[in-house]
């Protein structure tokens, strides 16, 4: 069978990744070679072979460079696949027209994520073209439960809303995909934990969050800071992208230097704990809540080490004694008073002057 009758006549059940399969064999290309032309890792494109990655627009136009096929074939290959496959008991969102009467459009043009739009027709293209999708079906796929592929921490003082969220972690996927890191490397990050401590003494983070994702992409990790939308209740994110690379988000969403630092510290210590646990919040509550009291532990240990814990739970409401053991141990007074205040030592009122507070600036 020509390559012609495979995108003229093909099975609409099977995944799309079949009729890559048979591409390939045609044209004697290795799935190694595949991988390199389409820019993606050997993991990530067996699993577009085998139908668990999903086909976005991006990806459409490298398979038309790689089979000559058009965009429109593979996104409508994408779709009839996707739409043919059982769904879930509830979809909360079943059309274009529920996705924009749900996303927190007016703070995502407000920050800038997208551009003003009036009319149905132009919220919903704008959506579209943001979650880089061509159907409601591929974003179902895709994002609808895009949440449960992050184990992100939660404020539960703040209204949930699961859209919202995916919505943000697009943003974050955005704003780091030109982003050029090194090959994962969890030894190098922990090398790099005592330059991270020494950053905390910078005021401004204009200063020190360049420094920040300098050291990040030296470990082969992606960040960004995305601040959230209306609804979405996140503090911060931990995920592994398609191509294979771990990826850290933080909303800023308290502005003190005590909890961007410690939520900073947190999803590192999902990075090197839970790796392969990816993602957490498909596990059992209780293997969540042994994660998240093992990240809590680690980002306690990295902003206070083990040999200094006991001289910590001896501090005092003190001005001069803060600032002394900080400078001891390496990081801002600010996160100091926040390990005082969870361990109880002091009230969440006492020592506040002492951490810095940042704002946006729109």
């Amino acid at each position: 069978m020509s390559g012609n009758e495979l995108m003229e006549k093909p099975d609409w059940v099977s995944p799309p990744g079949h009729t890559m399969i048979s591409l390939l064999e045609q044209n004697e290309l290795t799935v190694e070679d595949f991988a390199e032309r389409i820019g993606r890792t050997k993991g990530v494109t067996q699993k577009l072979l085998d139908g668990k990655h999903a086909i976005d627009v991006q990806l459409a136009r490298q398979l038309t460079d790689v089979f000559g096929a058009s965009e429109s074939f593979w996104m409508a290959r994408e779709h009839d696949y996707r739409a043919s496959m059982e769904l879930p008991e509830k979809v909360s969102v079943t059309s274009f027209e529920d996705l924009i009467s749900i996303l927190p459009l007016a703070d995502m043009k407000k920050f800038g994520w997208i551009e003003n739009a009036r009319s149905r027709g132009d919220k919903i293209a704008q959506s579209m073209e943001f979650f880089g999708v061509s159907t409601i079906a591929q974003w179902q796929g895709r994002y609808e439960n895009a949440f449960r592929g992050a184990a992100y921490r939660r404020a539960t003082a703040y209204a949930s809303c699961e859209i919202a969220t995916t919505a943000w972690l697009r943003q974050g996927e955005i704003e780091t995909q030109a982003d050029e890191v090194a090959k994962w490397s969890p030894e190098q990050l922990r090398r790099e934990l005592d330059a991270f401590r020494r950053l905390t003494w910078y005021k401004s983070p204009s200063l020190f969050l360049p420094k920040l994702k300098e050291g990040l992409a030296r470990a082969g990790v992606k960040f960004a800071i995305v601040r959230a939308p209306k609804g979405c209740s996140a503090s911060g994110a931990i995920r592994i992208l398609a191509d294979d690379t771990p990826h850290i988000q933080l909303s800023f969403r308290y502005l003190s230097d005590d909890q961007f630092w410690f939520s900073l510290f947190h999803e590192m210590g999902h990075l090197l704990l839970h790796f392969d646990k990816m993602p957490i919040l498909e596990n059992t509550d209780l293997e969540e809540e042994e994660c998240e009291s093992e990240a809590n532990e680690f980002a306690s240990q990295v902003i206070v080490p083990m040999v200094y814990q006991e001289e910590l739970l001896d501090l005092l409401a003190s001005k001069p004694k803060i600032i002394e053991f900080a400078k001891k141990v390496g990081v801002s007074p600010g996160l100091i008073v926040g390990q005082l205040q969870h361990a109880g030592i002091i009230r969440y009122n006492q020592m506040q002057h002492l951490k810095r507070r940042y704002r946006w600036v729109d």
